[in-house]
């Protein structure tokens, strides 16, 4: 992980080449410089963090192999404490620094307080931890692309899933809580909707802050709606492991708690214990490496071996985020490059389109095509403590509508 407000420059990557145990390369071709910006301080820290380190990680073990076709990748992380406003800033002095051929996001907000002078001026390709709906819409956001399911995908999968998995005239009640922050808000009315046509009864739409001192009022009103489901969402790991707890205390065991991809860190449903076991989530990507056939997750098994001596095999959601946003950009990097093209937003753009049943090496295993500049796969998993808390499948991958 990346510690509290540190700034690694491209010219830092190659310090990091060695604890990896990868060699030194030379390179022949001008640079390519990717700049990221990350919450290495506030309320997104677990997961920001690790989508750096992920892109950071995936620049070493690419640089070390020789670049992209022989064209070295120089990687500048800045914190932004999960401010939009700081991020905008950092992006404004990034681009004034000189030519960026591809930017990572933090968030949502970020996404929209520079799109409009990125899509006018610049036209730099962005990826990023943000799976907002809004922003899977070529017609506004051209250069931004989401590699997995929107927010809105995702809660359309736990509603359709309830829906799926009734038992015999069972009426669902479904509870969401959700946070007040961007991505908290997103799907919400777009899943009420889809309830509502599928039969089932939203019973409580709770709003939180995404971090809360005191959750007592919200685990109440869940209690007093009496639901027979309830969707987290839009939180990291604050409000909602103790929303669920207190509800449980109340002595509601059949409550089927479920959550969207931000909520599903396994390292953090470990340190719940029991109360999260059973717990239904939404994944993006396959978490564990140890074992897997994908070439990809063979190589960031190596990686998590040579720098954690005790690692088990599991990989963080934000890790896999990072990962393959830096994967997407560099093969359509490749791609230009060996079609003579110049290397530029509009047609890394245009190359990632043109990506047709991509295999990216396990992460997902399914192949990708995009669709309105997302990938648009998910697959639903339960929590299972007995099992070493592996996220058992309980779905195929899908694409979700």
């Amino acid at each position: 992980m990346l510690n509290r407000r540190k700034l690694l420059k491209g010219a830092a990557v190659a310090a990091v080449l060695a604890p990896l145990g990868f060699p030194g390369a030379a390179f022949a071709q001008e640079s390519l410089n990717w700049f990221v910006n990350a919450d290495l301080s506030g309320p997104a820290a677990y997961s920001s963090a690790a989508e750096a380190e992920g892109i950071q990680d995936f620049v070493a073990w690419k640089n070390a192999q020789g670049g992209i076709r022989d064209r070295k990748i120089n990687v500048t992380v800045m914190d932004t404490g999960f401010q939009p406003s700081v991020s905008v800033a950092n992006f404004n002095k990034a681009v004034a620094g000189g030519r960026l051929d591809f930017v990572y996001a933090d968030s949502t907000g970020m996404v929209q307080g520079v799109t409009p002078e990125n899509n006018s001026t610049y036209k730099i390709y962005m990826g990023g931890g943000s799976q907002a709906s809004e922003l899977a819409d070529p017609s506004k956001y051209p250069y931004y692309f989401i590699n997995g399911a929107t927010y809105g995908q995702q809660m359309l999968a736990l509603v359709r899933y309830i829906d799926q998995n009734r038992k015999g005239d069972e009426k669902p009640k479904l509870a969401i809580v959700h946070s007040s922050a961007a991505f908290g808000r997103d799907g919400i009315e777009l899943a009420q909707k889809e309830a509502e046509k599928l039969g089932i009864e939203v019973v409580l739409l709770q709003q939180t802050k995404m971090t809360e001192s005191d959750v007592s009022a919200f685990a109440l009103a869940v209690r007093q709606a009496a639901p027979t489901h309830v969707i987290f969402h839009g939180y990291a790991m604050g409000v909602w492991p103790e929303v669920m707890r207190l509800v449980r205390d109340y002595g509601m065991d059949d409550v089927q708690f479920m959550g969207t991809v931000w909520q599903n860190e396994r390292e953090k449903i470990m340190e719940l214990g029991d109360v999260a076991d059973g717990l239904i989530g939404v994944a993006m990507y396959n978490i564990k490496t140890e074992g897997s056939d994908g070439e990809m997750m063979k190589v960031i098994d190596e990686i998590h071996r040579k720098k954690k001596p005790n690692y088990d095999g599991y990989v963080t959601i934000g890790y896999l985020d990072g990962w393959l946003d830096a994967m997407m950009a560099s093969v359509a990097t490749e791609k230009l490059i060996d079609e003579g093209k110049e290397i530029n937003g509009d047609n890394l753009v245009a190359a990632v389109n043109s990506l047709k049943d991509w295999d990216t090496g396990g992460i997902i295993e399914s192949p990708v095509t995009f669709k309105n500049n997302a990938i648009g796969l998910a697959r639903i998993f339960k929590w299972d403590m007995k099992n070493n808390w592996n996220p058992e499948p309980i779905s195929d991958w899908m694409y979700v509508e």
